[in-house]
């Protein structure tokens, strides 16, 4: 399967940061000390983390089928969960972070299925809108309690605005696109409209692009134009934090502490914010963040807070890359009938 991926020299840059970020960490809590609190870690624990982790990966593959079921893509649950680990792989070792890894998910889906690349992108953007909605609606929730506790200072105010601003940016862009207005692609086109003026030129090009934006916003309209099957299916993808709170829990079972739900809670929807950095797959920013969190809700050093944040990460994203490695290799493109699943 040929994918639409380079890296160049923004993408060497942000995998130098990512590393640069693991280095300072790792000084900073003594690898020495790291090592040997990673290795008392209880193995069995461990496992049954790892496990429920990984789960949480399997219920946003289940928002995106929910979503192909929709909007009429056919194809099967084992084949959905493959392009979604796939994608997932793709996203995390391209330069890209959580910004703009849908075209490359879109694309993986298009080329393994009987389905244009519009109706593809507005179906896989459409399922990770509802896929990102719980860590918000956790998130503020959480804060909403830390404030009639009296409890949010410091880091937790700049963690408040930063999410209430993104929910504002993030709720208006959905309706955007899934409003049938026309406003988004009204925008769209008239600013291709007034380049095609500018220069005079690409007329043939511009007029393309402009029937493409009309397609991908009939795909986003129709995506988003059951009102019910969108709050049903952010119920569902609700479950996922579910299973990374209950994750974490055992995570810090198993290096000997006896957290209460609360901190669990915090700590794993306050952190998520770091993965909006362009480092890939937030790497770097999300295990700094979730350290400081660690050492904010616990009495403990700093070794143990970035061991919490290493197994954690070893639960919920990394396992996640390895299989999405191996899923690619089962893609071969568009399926025929048969070899469809």
């Amino acid at each position: 399967m040929r994918l639409p991926i380079s890296f160049g020299r923004k993408g060497a840059l942000w995998f130098g940061v990512t590393g640069l970020l693991f280095a300072i960490l790792f000084y900073l809590a003594d690898v020495d000390e790291l090592l040997s609190s990673i290795s008392r870690a209880d193995p069995q624990l461990f496992a049954v983390a790892v496990c429920v982790g990984f789960s949480s990966l399997l219920v946003w593959a289940l928002v995106w089928y929910r979503y192909f079921q929709r909007m009429g893509i056919d194809t099967s649950i084992s084949r959905t969960v493959r392009m979604f680990l796939t994608g997932h792989f793709l996203n995390s070792i391209t330069p890209l972070g959580q910004f703009g890894g849908e075209p490359i998910m879109a694309y993986i889906v298009s080329d393994n299925t009987d389905t244009d690349y519009e109706r593809s992108l507005a179906c896989v953007i459409s399922a990770d809108i509802l896929n990102a909605t719980p860590f918000f609606t956790f998130t503020l929730g959480g804060l909403l309690y830390l404030a009639v506790m009296g409890s949010i200072e410091g880091l937790l105010v700049d963690i408040t605005i930063l999410s209430v601003g993104i929910v504002v940016v993030g709720g208006l862009l959905a309706y955007l696109l899934w409003s049938d207005n026309d406003a988004l692609g009204t925008a769209i086109t008239r600013l291709l409209t007034a380049v095609e003026s500018r220069f005079g030129r690409a007329e043939s090009l511009i007029r393309s692009l402009k029937e493409r934006v009309d397609r991908i916003e009939d795909a986003f309209q129709e995506a988003g134009s059951d009102p019910q099957f969108l709050v049903t299916t952010a119920g569902v993808s609700h479950l996922a934090i579910l299973a990374q709170i209950v994750s974490l829990y055992f995570v810090l079972l198993s290096i000997g502490i006896e957290p209460d739900f609360v901190p669990l809670y915090l700590i794993v929807n306050l952190s998520v914010i770091a993965t909006l950095s362009p480092t890939p797959g937030g790497s770097g920013t999300y295990e700094v963040a979730f350290s400081a969190l660690m050492t904010l809700f616990f009495p403990v050093g700093l070794a143990t807070a970035v061991t919490a944040a290493v197994l954690f990460r070893l639960t919920t994203y990394w396992p996640g890359l390895l299989v999405g490695y191996v899923s690619m290799l089962t893609l071969q493109g568009r399926p025929t009938p048969e070899s469809a699943d």
